[in-house]
C-alpha cells in the first residue's frame, strides 16, 4: 500500500505481520459492547466528525416497506433518499482524497478521467445485527481459536469469532462466519460489458443457503456454510447447478463442490472448483477463490493484518438496488448518478503468495467495513506486481432480517478491459423456508435436477 494506515485502537500491535493466534487479553474482551461494539468495532466517531458514533445501527424497516416476498427482501425503502451527495470526486479533485481511495478506484480514474466519478453522501452507521449475535459474541469471545494448515475454526459457533483480531486470518475467518439467516436465499443476474461496450447477460441464477453455524438452536456445527447455485439462463446453462459446502475445520477437510449437468444427468464432484480455477459461468471475469470476495482456504497466502484506514467505500446502496438494470451501465463503469459512498473505517488485510505456491495472483488485498465484517472492497495483483482486478461488494442494512447484506457486485478486470455488475433481481434475497436433511448432498442435487 502507498498509503499510511493508521492501526486500529482494538489491540492490535505492531508486529501484526506475525500470525501468532491467541485469545484476546481479558482486559481487551471487556470493552466488548462498551467503548467497541458488541461486534469490534470502535463505537466513537472520528475526530473530524466525518464518521460518527455507532449507536445501534439501523434496526427496523421503516415506515412503507413493503417487500415483494413475506420472507422479507426487496424493495427496500431508502431511508436517505432525500440527501444530497457532500462532494464528488472526479480526475480534477482526485489528488485531494487519494489517501481515502483504494488502488482499484484510483485506476478507474486512471482509465475513466471524464467519465468516472465517486459522489460522498454523509456517513450512516446502519449496522445492527439480533440482539442474541452480540450476546453470544462477547459471552464466547475467549473460546475461538484457528488450528492447523488452512487453517481450521475450532470452538467456535453463532458468533463473531475473533471481535478483537490480531491476524490476517482472524479477521477473513470473521469475514467467513458473517451473520446471516440459516436459510437464505433469492435470485441474481451477472451482466459482463467487453472491451467495445458491449453487454450480455452472463449468469442468471437463483442462490440457496444454508448457515448452519448460525443455528442458534444448536451448540455446535461441522459446517460454515452450505449453498446451491440453480442456473436459470442464459440457455446455454440453463438447468445446470453447483454446490459447495464450506467446512469449519478446513485444516482437516478441504471445501467440498459439486456441478450438475442437466444434459448427462449425472452430478460430479467438482475439485476444481477452488483457488484460480476461472468462474466460467461467469464469463472468465474471476476467480473461484475469488467469490465474494474470498472463498475456501488460505493456505496458499500468507495473510498479513496490516490495520485500519477511513476509505470512501460504497454504502447504503438503496438507490442503486432500486433502480432498473439498464440505468446502472455506463461503457467502462457502473452509472456513477446511482451509487452512494460514504466514509467508513475498513480493516486492511494483504495476502501475500507464500514461496513455492503456485497460484496466478501475487497478492489479494482485501477491505473489510468494521462494522459488519463484511468484505467491502477486493484488489488482485499478478505475478509482476501489476492490478489485474478489483471487485467491490456494495452494502445495505437488511433491516428486515436485521444485518448489512452485499450480495451483489462489481467487477473490474483491467487486463481485458472488461467489467460485470452483479445483483439481485425480483425480490431480491430473503430469509427462506427450511430445507430437507438431504438437500446439500450429491443425492438431494441429483433428485431435483432436470433434463
Amino acid at each position: 500500500m502507498k498509503h499510511l494506515l493508521t492501526l486500529a485502537a482494538a489491540g492490535v500491535l505492531a508486529g501484526i505481520g506475525v500470525q501468532a493466534i491467541a485469545a484476546p487479553s481479558a482486559a481487551d474482551a471487556a470493552r466488548l459492547g462498551k467503548e467497541l461494539t458488541p461486534v469490534g468495532a470502535e463505537r466513537a466517531g472520528n475526530k473530524d466528525g466525518t464518521i460518527p458514533e455507532w449507536t445501534g445501527g439501523l434496526c427496523k424497516a421503516p415506515a412503507g416497506y413493503k417487500p415483494t416476498n413475506q420472507e422479507g427482501g426487496a424493495p427496500y425503502v431508502d431511508p436517505f433518499a432525500n440527501e444530497k451527495p457532500l462532494f464528488s470526486i472526479s480526475a480534477s479533485n482526485l489528488d485531494k482524497y487519494a489517501d481515502k481511495l483504494d488502488d482499484g478506484q484510483k485506476e478507474l480514474f486512471k482509465r475513466n478521467p471524464q467519465t468516472y466519478r465517486i459522489d460522498v453522501y454523509p456517513t450512516h452507521r446502519t449496522a445492527c445485527f439480533p440482539d442474541w449475535v452480540y450476546d453470544n459474541t462477547i459471552k464466547n469471545v475467549m473460546s475461538p481459536k484457528l488450528v492447523g494448515d488452512g487453517p481450521g475454526l475450532e470452538d467456535a459457533h453463532a458468533q463473531f469469532p475473533f471481535p478483537i483480531p490480531s491476524t490476517g486470518q482472524e479477521v477473513i475467518y470473521n469475514f467467513f462466519a458473517r451473520y446471516m439467516p440459516v436459510y437464505y436465499s433469492g435470485e441474481y443476474k451477472t451482466w459482463l460489458t467487453d472491451s467495445s461496450g458491449n453487454r450480455s447477460l452472463s449468469t442468471n441464477a437463483t442462490l440457496q443457503y444454508r448457515v448452519d453455524y448460525w443455528d442458534n438452536s444448536r451448540t455446535k456445527s461441522d459446517q460454515m456454510s452450505a449453498l446451491n447455485n440453480i442456473h436459470l439462463g442464459p440457455p446455454s446453462q440453463a438447468g445446470e447447478m453447483d454446490m459447495r459446502i464450506q467446512w469449519k475445520r478446513m485444516d482437516q477437510r478441504d471445501p467440498t463442490a459439486w456441478f450438475y449437468t442437466p444434459g448427462q444427468r449425472r452430478v460430479r464432484l467438482a475439485p476444481e472448483f477452488k483457488y484460480d480455477t476461472v468462474v466460467t459461468s461467469n464469463s472468465g471475469i474471476f476467480l473461484w477463490d475469488e467469490t465474494n470476495g474470498f472463498d475456501g482456504k488460505m493456505d496458499r497466502f500468507d495473510f498479513k493484518l496490516v490495520g485500519k484506514k477511513e476509505t470512501f467505500i460504497p454504502y447504503n446502496v438503496y438507490k442503486y438496488l432500486n433502480t432498473p438494470p439498464d440505468e446502472l451501465f455506463r461503457k467502462t463503469h457502473v452509472n456513477p448518478d446511482v451509487l452512494r459512498y460514504e466514509l467508513h473505517r475498513v480493516w486492511v488485510v494483504e495476502a501475500t503468495l507464500k514461496p513455492g505456491a503456485r497460484h496466478v495472483e501475487s497478492k489479494k488485498v482485501f477491505y473489510l467495513d468494521e462494522d459488519s465484517w463484511s468484505i467491502v472492497g477486493y484488489e488482485a495483483y499478478d505475478q509482476a506486481g501489476k492490478l489485474v482486478r478489483a471487485q467491490w461488494f456494495p452494502l445495505v442494512q437488511a433491516y428486515d432480517v436485521p444485518a448489512p447484506a452485499n450480495i451483489n457486485e462489481l467487477i473490474y478486470d483491467f487486463v481485458k478491459q472488461t467489467w460485470a455488475l452483479e445483483i439481485g433481481v425480483g425480490g431480491g434475497f430473503h430469509k427462506s423456508a427450511p430445507l430437507p436433511a438431504n438437500y446439500f448432498t450429491a443425492d438431494g442435487m441429483s433428485s431435483r435436477g432436470v433434463q
